[in-house]
C-alpha cells in the first residue's frame, strides 16, 4: 500500500486550501489501495516570509530560529510515496 501526503500549502489568513484539501482527501479516501494523510504546513509554524529583510537584499541572518519546525515537517513527508 502506498502512503500519500495531501499538503495544505498556504498559511495565509482566509486561505482556501483547507476545504479543497479536505475535498481531495474525501475522494482519495475511497480508494482501497493507498493511505492518505492531510499535512498542514500551518501546524509547523515554519519561518515563511519572516526574514527581517527581503531576500533580494542578500542580507540573511546567520542562523534562523525555528529550523527544528522545518525538520518536523520534512520527517512527516520523508517516507511518503507521493505528495499532493
Amino acid at each position: 500500500m502506498i502512503d500519500v501526503a495531501i499538503i495544505l500549502g498556504s498559511t495565509r489568513p482566509g486561505r482556501r486550501a483547507e476545504p479543497i484539501a479536505r475535498w481531495i482527501y474525501g475522494i482519495a479516501g475511497k480508494r482501497g489501495d493507498a493511505r492518505f494523510e492531510l499535512v498542514d504546513i500551518a501546524d509547523f509554524k515554519l519561518p515563511l516570509l519572516d526574514e527581517p529583510m527581503p531576500a533580494m537584499m542578500h542580507k540573511h541572518p546567520a542562523a534562523y530560529p525555528n529550523l527544528g519546525r522545518k525538520d518536523r515537517f520534512l520527517r512527516r513527508l520523508r517516507f511518503r510515496d507521493a505528495r499532493v
